[in-house]
């Protein structure tokens, strides 16, 4: 009797530990995005209809209960299809905006099969639902599906950091750009010395082979 209710314990927290990985919207941030959505690596962990917002957009809050009840619809309706609702906030996670070129608020992409597509269409429930259950792969609003950007790695975060540096101390902008000055026109003295070594070749070819002429016509 103790081992059998021992069991169902440990199986209401196996559940309970499950349960907020699949039901709900999900909150992803830099750290976790690829990790969770594997959206540029394998995607095996399902479709994924991702939000990005702002806190203050006013279209933003407007859709939110909407999206709320898309993924409890979905994770009641259509579990075993393996889609995932989820939002990253963009006023915290830059890093993620700029992967995928965020410029506005929301901004819903789909990523399926590590393709990524932008809904572009009502911002209903029923339009929504319809979409992720299969309606982006004819949408005309959603254009062509696009390859999944990879996540910037480790060298190109450290050469942002170090243009960041160089960015924010004017001193060191203004040595970049005497070097940079520099280099440009070692560049152009360069182009010159060629095209001025190639005229003189010409005309020294010019004056040789004229000399022979006149030489071999006074023999």
């Amino acid at each position: 009797m103790m081992m059998s209710r021992n069991l169902s314990f440990t199986w209401i927290c196996v559940v309970a530990l499950l349960v907020p990985c699949f039901a709900g919207v999900i909150q992803l941030n830099d750290s976790n995005f690829e990790h969770q959505t594997q959206a540029s690596t394998g995607q095996t962990t399902g479709k994924w209809f991702v939000k990005f917002y702002a806190p203050w957009c006013g279209h933003c809050k407007t859709l939110e209960p909407i999206w709320d009840e898309l993924a409890e619809t979905l994770t009641a309706e259509h579990a075993d299809d393996g889609i995932v609702i989820a939002k990253v906030d963009m006023t915290k996670n830059t890093k993620t905006g700029e992967r995928f070129e965020i410029r506005g608020f929301p901004t819903l992409k789909f990523f399926a099969g590590r393709k990524m597509y932008t809904y572009r269409g009502p911002r209903t429930l029923e339009a929504m639902k319809e979409y992720v259950l299969g309606g982006y792969k004819t949408d005309a609003k959603s254009g062509e599906a696009e390859s999944v950007p990879a996540p910037s790695g480790w060298l190109d975060e450290k050469m942002k950091e170090i243009r960041e540096t160089i960015d924010s101390n004017e001193h060191i902008s203004m040595l970049m750009l005497d070097f940079q000055h520099i280099v440009e026109l070692r560049k152009n003295a360069a182009v010159l010395l060629v095209v001025i070594g190639s005229l003189l070749g010409l005309m020294m070819g010019c004056i040789l082979g004229g000399s022979k002429k006149g030489k071999s016509k006074s023999d």
